[in-house]
This record gives structure tokens, C-alpha cells and sequence, in this order.
């Protein structure tokens, strides 16, 4: 949901609502904080698209989520792991002229 609210919590802040502006003025309230919402997606779209426009064309698959501290380090991590693994295969003994457990030959040394 919006700002990761679960139900429970909009329940909450509606129930809070109710009691602190009363049940004549709720609705106003609700009308006037979709209103300031809109506004701010509207911004942020826009804003959004004008980034877009004078990043030009080579960013336009750029995200926002791209740039969560989440998903950077997930990133960062998955690089790592790769890179860990890729050393791993390259200093195996199969890939260094010696022969594998289970193969008594000798295998010829990588160039």
C-alpha cells in the first residue's frame, strides 16, 4: 500500500480522524488531503518527466527504485557473490592442467 501502511494502521489513523475532527468535518479533510496528494504526485510526475527530458535518451529506462539503498546494496551483494563464485571456477583444479577425483589422466594446461 502507500508508504507500506497496512490496513490495520489505516484503520488506526481513521479511527484517530474521526475522533479528533468529528464525524462533520471528516469529510472535508478527506477531500481537502486527496487534494494536497494529487498535487504531489502531479509535481513529482512532472517532475519526473523533466528529468527524463534533459537526461535524454540513453536514461529513459532510469528508474527511481533503481536508487533504493535496498536495491543497491542487493546489487552490490549479488556483484560480489559473482565475482566470488567466477574466482572460485577459475582456480579450480580442472582448469589448471591437473586431473579431476575421479579421472586418473592428465588433462593438457589451459593457455
Amino acid at each position: 500500500m502507500f508508504f507500506d501502511i497496512g490496513p490495520l494502521e489505516i484503520l488506526t489513523i481513521f479511527v484517530i480522524a474521526i475522533v479528533v475532527l468529528g464525524p462533520d468535518k471528516l469529510p472535508k479533510a478527506i477531500s481537502e488531503t486527496s487534494a494536497l496528494l494529487r498535487k504531489v504526485r502531479s509535481f513529482s510526475d512532472s517532475a519526473q518527466n523533466e528529468i527524463r527530458q534533459e537526461l535524454g535518451p540513453e536514461f529513459s529506462d532510469l528508474q527511481p527504485g533503481d536508487f533504493h539503498p535496498r536495491a543497491l546494496a542487493q546489487q552490490a551483494l549479488s556483484r560480489a557473490e559473482d565475482e566470488a563464485d567466477l574466482r572460485e571456477i577459475t582456480q579450480s583444479p580442472s582448469l589448471n592442467g591437473q586431473a579431476d577425483e575421479g579421472d586418473s589422466r592428465p588433462r593438457p594446461m589451459a593457455v
